[in-house]
């Protein structure tokens, strides 16, 4: 993605079975790396993988003791240099080499006396207690023989009065089985959240929220997706949505109102998406669809004077979706043309957007079916 982009951090996501076969001569590596698990490798997966790959999380194995993360180390050394994990609180340059070298270099684990202290799987609000929290409405259940589904749920806000919304988050019910989700406002669309496991969310910028009507309903899209330990079981999740006030109520000083404009595909070409504004506004944000995977995407503002401005390149690999929040307001013009082009990272995934429903029991590895922008008008104060 360019530098206009600030994404929603991730810490530590789900590292695909690419099987680590450890048994294969694993006690015969020569020891040359200088570095070791409980000293230099631990803290660094901790806090950057710590939230899903912990026992309990939506990761399907823990990395947080040697003795769970030895078996992996050859599927750890092969997604980072893949570049695909961490997908989004990615390593530095200086951790990088400290897990690569630990990975390749006899994998030590280092002295007993400074073994970790248990990681233990973080269930709690990030942002601290909301506002207003809301439960599904029923329980979500994958049987033992389901091991994928997306589901949609309705919930009430119960709300007497019109609210502005600065922040909407999810807490996972079972967090092992909630692979992303989405909430909306029924009454008129506008995104309140695009949640992936160990994201932080992100506030509206200053000045702006979300209007949530008042007795407003909630759309809640999630998908649901069982690690590789799970299968054969039963799961149930329950999860809850927590709301963020942010300011006066409207009728007085009120923010200015941040909504969702959505770019459909081009009749007949998949994956192109133009649209034309018919009004000033300021992009503060930008979204695929939930169910986009190993895809692609080049965004550009086109001025009526044929000025091209570049918004943004965002890889997404391996169906890992989230809000992407502009560093700073871009004002766009009435007339200026907005351009997306999305690719397949890799032809041999990609399916068609007319092969795959809108609401896909099992998200596909495809472009995406539409993309989204938060933007402000006529302007942020």
């Amino acid at each position: 993605m360019t530098s206009r982009l600030r994404a929603i951090g991730l810490s530590g996501a789900v590292l695909l079975a690419l099987i680590a076969t450890s048994e294969r001569s694993e006690a015969h590596k020569p020891m040359t790396s200088k570095y070791t698990y409980n000293d230099d490798v631990f803290p660094i997966l901790r806090d950057k993988c710590g939230r899903c790959h912990v026992d309990g999380g939506i990761a399907p194995m823990s990395l947080m003791t040697y003795k769970d993360a030895l078996p992996w180390n050859e599927s750890v050394r092969a997604e980072i240099i893949a570049g695909h994990m961490p997908p989004m609180r990615g390593l530095t340059a200086r951790e990088m080499d400290t897990v690569l070298t630990w990975a390749a270099g006899g994998n030590s684990e280092g002295g007993s006396a400074r073994t970790p202290q248990p990681v233990t799987l973080t269930r709690d609000w990030p942002l601290g207690a909301p506002d207003l929290v809301l439960p599904l409405p029923v329980d979500a259940s994958l049987p033992s023989g389901m091991n994928e589904d997306a589901r949609a749920f309705t919930i009430p806000t119960g709300t007497t009065e019109p609210r502005w919304i600065r922040a909407a988050d999810l807490l996972p019910g079972t967090p092992s089985m909630v692979r992303n989700a989405v909430i909306t406002v029924r009454s008129h669309g506008t995104v309140l959240a695009v949640w992936t496991p160990g994201d932080d969310p992100v506030p509206a910028p200053r000045g702006t929220a979300f209007l949530l009507p008042a007795g407003a309903e909630l759309d809640v899209w999630i998908h649901y997706k069982k690690i590789w330990k799970d299968e054969g079981k039963t799961l149930v999740d329950r999860s809850r949505i927590g709301l963020y006030f942010a300011g006066p109520a409207p009728g007085s000083t009120a923010p200015s109102e941040l909504r969702s404009l959505t770019l459909a595909p081009a009749a007949g070409a998949p994956g192109t998406f133009n649209r034309v504004l018919d009004e000033d506004v300021q992009a503060v944000a930008i979204y695929p669809d939930a169910t986009t995977a190993n895809a692609t995407l080049d965004v550009t503002a086109v001025a009526a004077d044929g000025t091209r401005t570049g918004l943004g390149h965002v890889v997404i690999s391996q169906g890992w979706v989230r809000r992407y929040w502009f560093e700073r307001p871009i004002i766009l013009r009435r007339n200026t043309r907005l351009e997306v082009v999305a690719k397949p990272n890799a032809a041999d995934l990609f399916l068609p957007p007319a092969a795959a429903p809108v609401v896909p029991a099992t998200p596909a590895n495809r472009l995406p079916l539409e993309v989204t922008l938060d933007v402000v008008a006529p302007g942020i104060r």
